[in-house]
């Protein structure tokens, strides 16, 4: 079984992956870990939108559903809630779908084969989503790799950093993976940059702290509180969107 980063989304389309790949999703600050969240406080389901219209387009079609995003940290006019995993720890979900567009994250699920399994990760659930990754591969003799949702299509040192931690983690708990040298990269980064320390360098969060939201950037720096790992299920069939909950 091997282990592979990728430091953009754009690396994995580059490449003719087996469909028995595990990918973890990575965009720590802040759309995976507010995925974590949102499923955490009781939500049914989450579709996740590459656009804004997308997303408006999926509220329409059924009323009720809680519409969610964010564009360069801010939230969007007319949403109900924009992508802050603090707000989002405050609010009672039970039986609620939401949809959820992002700058950055939610299209990088999508970057990902169609066919492969595709689950989200952060610090917030790291021992649980590699535990879950590892499992999936075993089952079936797959590989396992991370994807940074990086920013604007460009490196983002808190994923690569991210990924990096939860690369540690997949090697404490699955001692035989064979790790490829973008591993070495990524765990020299989160050696480099431990958070908090990581706040201190990351245009993501500074992007964040220059909304206000400065709570938000010290939750997504908490290390494996979740046992939630959200899981694309699939494609939801009136709207075509990417469906996120927890894989039973």
């Amino acid at each position: 079984m091997q282990l592979t980063i990728f430091f953009t989304p754009a690396e994995v389309a580059a490449i003719d992956a087996p469909a028995n790949t595990i990918y973890i999703v990575i965009d720590v600050i802040r759309a995976t870990t507010t995925l974590t969240v949102m499923l955490e406080r009781g939500a049914k389901g989450i579709l996740i939108a590459n656009t804004i219209e997308q997303a408006q387009n999926a509220a329409r079609m059924v009323p009720g559903r809680l519409l969610c995003g964010e564009r360069h940290a801010l939230p969007l006019p007319g949403f109900d809630y924009g992508n802050s995993p603090v707000q989002f720890s405050q609010l009672d979900l039970y039986d609620r779908e939401l949809i959820l567009t992002t700058t950055n994250g939610t299209r990088a699920f999508f970057a990902c084969p169609n066919e492969s399994h595709h689950l989200a990760g952060c610090f917030y659930n790291a021992q649980a989503v590699a535990a879950r990754a590892i499992a999936l591969a075993r089952k079936n003799g797959g590989d396992i790799a991370l994807v940074c949702a990086a920013e604007a299509g460009y490196f983002a040192l808190d994923d690569a950093t991210c990924a990096g931690y939860l690369a540690l983690e997949l090697q404490r708990q699955y001692s035989d993976l064979q790790a490829h040298e973008s591993v070495s990269a990524a765990t020299a980064l989160y050696a480099t940059y431990t958070p908090p320390k990581l706040l201190d360098y990351s245009n993501s969060a500074r992007s964040v702290a220059n909304a206000g939201l400065h709570e938000d950037l010290a939750f997504c720096m908490k290390i494996s509180e979740s046992t939630c790992v959200p899981t694309v299920l699939g494609r939801d069939a009136e709207t075509g969107l990417l469906r996120i909950g927890v894989d039973e």
